[in-house]
């Protein structure tokens, strides 16, 4: 039986019942759990500082979602701190590149059924754009006349572009084979010799242009705040759609709103706003050529299932000293086995030996 540790978990008013689930299995391992406050719908998360000492003091590792802001008071208030676990994939709130100074692991909950779910509903959403699924819908209920000329559109023999090509793009790019699309993928750190077969490498620009549908699948970094603007849009054909599955503010939701209303492009199909939720004055909401799903389009039964062990599993292998199943900066392993020796040391030698038994660092 592992020594007991101190694991603070912070609220989520989406991700609650994953992260009480996890709670419960780290307790029935022994080791004692801190919960934050509350979470309240459509604001980020910020602990409070006065409560920061009886919050994360004692942490050997916190758990906390893309919701939950974890800035430098928080990690200075936690000296004991090994690492930290996001249950889903959002790491956004924290520095990754901060953590990795201070010597700290960071996990997240990229399984198999994350990014399959969202490859899923990413191409539902491409084929619920095609076909005016929506709009078809909306005439029946409204015992409309059928329309002179169908409005549906095939996939077949468009081009996609996927703009990001990390694991969700790249399920997605798998579930288009054999639809007789061309696949185009942009992204800052992509190797076009590792591309795969079937997919072609190219600038922003040239994606934005030559794309029927344009996907977003990035992380949000500085970079990527607004990577879709009024200029990017104005690049994109007439009768482009655009899909967000990736973050809110990856897109310029005002230029959005304008480009849809003034006919820019054709569709839009949004699953992530800038505030969650999407606020009910939103103009996004009385346009017709726009799908709105509250950031759950992906979120599968699966999925959810896959929360709690994948996060107790990152919080274990930290504990051990081993690196973590779904590590989002390997490269910080030298930095963090230094960490542990420091902290193991000061522990009296609990886990001194992770430094050894750690396995050897893989990107």
């Amino acid at each position: 039986m592992p020594s007991p540790h101190t694991i603070f978990i912070a609220a989520d008013f989406v991700l609650d019942p994953a992260l009480d689930s996890a709670a419960e299995r780290l307790r029935e391992q022994g080791h004692t759990v801190v919960r934050g406050p509350r979470a309240v719908p459509g604001r980020k998360t910020v602990l409070p500082p006065e409560r920061l000492g009886e919050l994360v003091g004692a942490a050997d590792v916190i758990v906390a979602t893309s919701r939950v802001v974890i800035d430098d008071a928080v990690l200075d208030a936690a000296p004991r701190l090994r690492g930290v676990v996001f249950p889903s994939i959002g790491t956004e709130s924290l520095d990754l590149a901060e953590a990795g100074r201070r010597g700290l692991m960071v996990a997240n909950g990229a399984t198999p059924e994350n990014f399959q779910s969202m490859a899923e509903a990413t191409i539902m959403l491409m084929l619920n754009l095609s076909y005016d699924l929506r709009g078809t819908e909306d005439l029946l209920r409204r015992n409309a006349p059928r329309p002179a000329a169908p409005r549906a559109r095939m996939l077949q023999g468009k081009t996609v572009g996927l703009v990001g090509f990390g694991r969700i793009a790249r399920a997605v790019a798998d579930r288009l084979r054999g639809w007789n699309v061309e696949i185009l993928a942009s992204s800052p750190r992509l190797d076009p010799a590792q591309v795969p077969a079937g997919v072609r490498a190219v600038a922003l620009d040239t994606l934005l242009r030559a794309s029927d549908i344009v996907s977003l699948h990035t992380t949000l970094t500085p970079g990527s705040r607004h990577l879709i603007g009024p200029a990017e849009l104005r690049r994109m054909k007439p009768g482009a759609f655009l899909l967000n599955t990736a973050r809110g503010a990856c897109v310029d939701e005002a230029a959005v709103h304008q480009a849809l209303r003034d006919g820019l492009i054709a569709g839009a199909a949004l699953d992530a706003f800038e505030v969650e939720p999407l606020p009910p004055d939103s103009p996004l909401r009385q346009l017709d050529n726009a799908i709105l799903t509250p950031h759950m389009a992906g979120h599968t039964q699966e999925l959810y299932a896959s929360f709690a062990p994948a996060c107790v599993r990152n919080v274990e292998a930290i504990l051990a000293g081993e690196l973590p199943p779904h590590a989002c900066n390997p490269s910080a392993a030298p930095a963090w086995r230094e960490r542990l020796a420091g902290l193991d040391g000061a522990r009296g030698g609990g886990l001194a030996h992770a430094r050894n038994a750690a396995p050897p660092f893989r990107k």
